[in-house]
């Protein structure tokens, strides 16, 4: 049973240094290092540091225990998942916030701040939201909206900042203390709300393995969960702690570099599609090195591929979808499935996959939209499309067109378009080639097009409209057609649709301009939203010039939409 308790000191792990939470609830007042909370007494009892405890009121039940029959059979393993992306934002990240908002609020803060670019910061929002206090979040610049829709949708008070995540960092610490701010992050208050964990793993039954797999970040989480098992052994709860061990991706692993140098390694820059264990400074090492030793652990990492494996892997067989640094457990158990063949270990599945969504779609093919057309939906089918698709998972697609099957007016128009980008002198990456193929599979091989633009002019001045000129072909008649627009895409459509309406009105009702591979500029794929009255019609294009992209989208929809 959870009980709030003031019988606790606020200790330093480097040298033993009491502080005040009044003054410090980061780190040590006297040399910056992390602290730690060490109750006076042990107790069976899960203990917060809190005058008052609030019952979690965005919680509604334990995140599951679960027995993954499946995997145990294929790796020769007992094997089983908490699952923590249960948890209401979705991520483990909830059991500290809920800890970390109390605390605020019991020292009096006028808001709450931190930084971050996701978990924490949704987490932290959503339980400060419920609990009426003012929060700050600051992300660099280039954050995308995706990333913080969950702390938006909770009343965050989103601080865009120039520069990398680490001037966030700093300009948040300066923030704080620049008024009555509770500074909230992978500090001593959120391990004590995150050893939660254990206790409720205890109440499951889980306790009981020989190992236990942990993604691992700064370092926090890891060091929670050691923590409460710690207390429930020190309270006569358990008798034996499991050994842990901590997982990094390749690209992003100070801690595992050092734990085998024994000493802190902070890197300048990590780079990983785990991008929630992507830190470059660990600042609970030390307090993770200590669970290891003591445990007799290991501290190991994976290949962004064994990454994307494993994420597969997890959710086809197992059926649960959890974002790439929940996958890290079992492409760790994978990697090293001889040292635990014939053991019980528990995986820890960190966050939802729904955290991060764009690394399925980067690392799969995209579907094609066909035309509601059953033949079409047949080729499709015999193309091999939806085989390569599932196939393709993770790897290499450098031999996707030479194992394609194309019906010949398909392949035709593949041609064409590759003949034109030819002449351009544009070679396609693997990405863009994929992109063009799902292109073509949703083209009318024998669409009549009303109108074909021959040419276009454009003029352009400092101050007022683009004018545009096209040259229409209608029928073997060539026809000029001229108008002005607020930019040259305007422009040109407006050129168009000043002949073209005469024939079948059409409103442009919106445009969307994809660069592909930004680094060549090969390819552009432009997308646009064609309205007649009540009617709708999406039509796409191709091209390696934008404002060709978008004549194609548009003459072709213009066909589209009279043929329909």
């Amino acid at each position: 049973m959870p009980n709030a308790t003031t019988d606790y000191q606020l200790k330093c792990v480097a040298n033993g240094h009491l502080n005040s939470e009044e003054k410090t609830t980061t780190y040590c007042s006297e040399c910056d290092s992390v602290l730690r909370v060490v109750y006076n007494s042990p107790s069976g009892d899960l203990k917060y540091p809190l005058q008052q405890l609030v019952p979690d009121p965005l919680k509604t039940h334990p995140t599951a225990l679960k027995k993954l029959d499946r995997l145990s059979d294929t790796y020769n393993a007992d094997l089983s998942a908490k699952l923590e992306f249960q948890h209401p934002t979705g991520c483990f990240k909830d059991r500290g916030s809920y800890i970390e908002v109390q605390k605020a609020l019991e020292l009096n803060a006028d808001a709450i701040c931190l930084a971050s670019t996701g978990n924490m910061a949704a987490s932290v929002a959503a339980y400060a939201c419920y609990f009426n206090i003012p929060c700050f979040v600051f992300v660099p610049e280039k954050t995308t909206e995706a990333k913080l829709a969950q702390a938006t949708i909770f009343d965050a008070n989103i601080i865009r900042i120039k520069g990398s995540f680490s001037t966030c960092e700093q300009l948040c610490r300066q923030f704080a203390k620049s008024g009555n701010y509770y500074l909230a992050g992978d500090f001593v208050f959120r391990e004590e709300g995150q050893k939660s964990f254990s206790y409720e793993l205890f109440e499951q039954g889980g306790t009981d393995v020989e190992y236990i797999l942990i993604p691992i970040g700064c370092g926090t989480n890891f060091s929670a969960i050691f923590k409460g098992f710690q207390e429930m052994k020190e309270g006569g709860l358990i008798d034996q702690i499991p050994k842990f061990v901590a997982i990094q991706p390749d690209q992003s692993s100070p801690v595992v570099e050092g734990i085998f140098k024994k000493e802190k390694i902070v890197k300048d820059q990590v780079q990983t599609m785990a991008s929630s264990v992507a830190v470059p400074d660990p600042v609970d090492f030390y307090k993770v090195l200590e669970a290891i030793d003591q445990t007799d652990g290991m501290a190991v990492t994976v290949t962004e591929d064994e990454i994307l494996d494993a994420l597969k892997e997890l959710a086809v067989v197992e059926g649960h979808f959890v974002e790439p640094a929940g996958a890290l457990p079992l492409a760790a158990l994978k990697k090293h499935k001889d040292t635990f063949k014939n053991k019980k270990c528990l995986l820890v599945t960190t966050g939802s996959g729904f955290k991060d969504t764009k690394v399925v779609t980067k690392h799969s093919l995209t579907s094609p939209v066909l035309s509601p057309d059953l033949n079409k939906v047949i080729k499709y089918i015999n193309s091999g499309f939806i085989g390569m698709q599932k196939e393709s998972w993770g790897k290499s697609r450098d031999t996707f067109m030479a194992n394609l099957k194309m019906d010949e007016e398909h392949e035709k128009l593949y041609n064409q378009y590759m003949s034109k980008i030819n002449k351009k002198g544009k070679t396609l990456s693997n990405n863009e080639i994929e992109a063009l193929q799902s292109l073509i599979f949703d083209e009318d091989a024998d669409l009549d097009y009303p109108v074909e633009v021959l040419d276009y002019k454009l003029t352009m001045r400092k101050h007022g409209l683009v004018h545009a000129e096209v040259k229409l072909d209608q029928q073997g008649q060539e026809i000029i057609s001229e108008a002005k627009g607020v930019g040259p895409i305007d422009a040109i459509l407006s050129a168009i649709r000043s002949h073209t309406d005469n024939v079948f009105p059409l409103e442009v009702d919106n445009h969307e301009v994809d660069i592909l591979s930004p680094d060549t500029d090969s390819l552009v794929m432009v997308t646009l939203t064609l309205s007649n009255s009540e009617q709708q019609w999406i039509s796409k294009a191709a091209s390696p010039d934008t404002l060709e992209a978008v004549i194609q989208a548009f003459t072709k929809g213009l066909a589209i939409a009279m043929k329909s």
